[in-house]
């Protein structure tokens, strides 16, 4: 690498808005966000994303100006991880926001790896997508999966009726709360809910009610069609059951685990290393408290709200809390290596290992349990 490109660091990024009509100002109200704006609803800030057209800003150190797409082509492994290149070439995995559904988000499904290219739009991936609550309203509930029993009959005749809610399981939710959406799971939130989303960098979606003739250029399709984009499977439940670890004074939990990533919380009292192997890159978002991040002369003071990359192959940094901080840690892992192996070595039974991908047979973690 030539001498003139900086070496990595530590990458924060300005949030790309988005203004749906599910959203209201919560995100504001939650967090310590600064120039946001005032006057308008903010459905979902982009924490990190690389897609065509947009991708994250950088706003500190040298790299300021510069995009997450220019840093990728500059830096390569370096910045994705060898592991990450060698799974997926140059192309960033994952996409991460913040999204409030202060009102309804709509009935929908996500295809699989195999269907997506049958939508022509680009590289994108399926959409395997995963939601953790962070605020709830009284009452909140979700809708995701299907109902034990349901079979397609039932299902076709529900979304003759636009009724696909009529086949979801509905849940209840408060915060810290988590489901693990594989692509053909159906979903969705009445509202009243603030959650991170992780998901493959894709933008596919499949409205459920949006049947033939209808949307633009009669775009829809038939129930039997919709059908097929639906995984149906009894028991099929997508909320996952997070495992703790006592890391010294600070607590690390894993929330949801799959091939595409996974999620772990870390609460902490005590100085956390942030410690890259190489291999790949790591997302962390602040939730609660505030802290500070040091990597050789840089500082970065963090509130909640901030999100920051931490490249593959970047120097040793550590996050001091002021008192007490809450981190969400994202990262495309390899399964067995980053999440099996650890737990086991935790003294975390198999069996709850498992509860980290849901209960379905679409679970990744469980061909690694034997």
């Amino acid at each position: 690498m030539a001498s003139t490109v900086p070496a990595l660091y530590p990458l924060r990024f300005q949030e790309i808005l988005r203004n749906y009509g599910f959203g209201n100002r919560w995100i504001v109200e939650s967090f310590q966000k600064t120039g946001l704006p005032e006057d308008h609803r903010i459905a979902e800030t982009w924490e990190v994303v690389d897609r065509p057209g947009e991708s994250s800003p950088i706003i500190n150190g040298p790299l300021a100006g510069k995009t997450l797409h220019e840093a990728i082509e500059l830096y390569g492994a370096d910045l994705l991880g060898t592991e990450q290149v060698a799974k997926g070439g140059m192309r960033f995995p994952l996409l991460i926001k913040f999204l409030d559904a202060s009102n309804p988000l709509g009935e929908q499904i996500h295809p699989t790896d195999a269907q997506a290219p049958a939508f022509k739009r680009a590289d994108d991936p399926g959409k395997t997508e995963a939601w953790y609550m962070l605020r709830t309203r009284p009452n909140a509930t979700i809708q995701c999966g299907i109902k034990p029993g349901t079979d397609r009959a039932t299902l076709v005749e529900a979304l003759s009726r636009k009724a696909s809610r009529e086949c979801m399981v509905e849940y209840p939710v408060e915060p810290n709360d988590a489901f693990l959406l594989y692509a053909n799971a159906m979903h969705y939130s009445k509202g009243g809910v603030l959650f991170y989303e992780i998901m493959q960098n894709s933008d596919i979606t499949v409205g459920l009610n949006m049947l033939k003739g209808e949307g633009p250029q009669g775009a829809g399709r038939t129930p039997e069609e919709l059908a097929d984009y639906i995984h149906v499977e009894t028991p099929f439940d997508c909320r996952t059951r997070p495992v703790s670890v006592v890391q010294g004074a600070n607590l690390q939990t894993y929330i949801f685990a799959c091939r595409y990533f996974c999620l772990e919380r870390w609460d902490v009292v005590a100085p956390l290393q942030v410690a890259p192997d190489g291999k790949r890159f790591y997302v962390y978002s602040l939730i609660e408290g505030s802290a500070t991040l040091t990597c050789g002369d840089m500082v970065e003071k963090l509130v909640a709200g901030n999100t920051f990359l931490a490249p593959a192959n970047m120097p040793a940094a550590e996050l001091v809390p002021d008192g007490r901080a809450a981190f969400l840690r994202s990262r495309v892992p390899d399964l067995m290596t980053d999440v099996v192996a650890p737990l086991r070595a935790a003294g975390i039974t198999d069996a709850a290992i498992a509860g980290l991908g849901g209960i379905t047979r679409l679970n990744d973690l469980t061909p690694l349990l034997g």
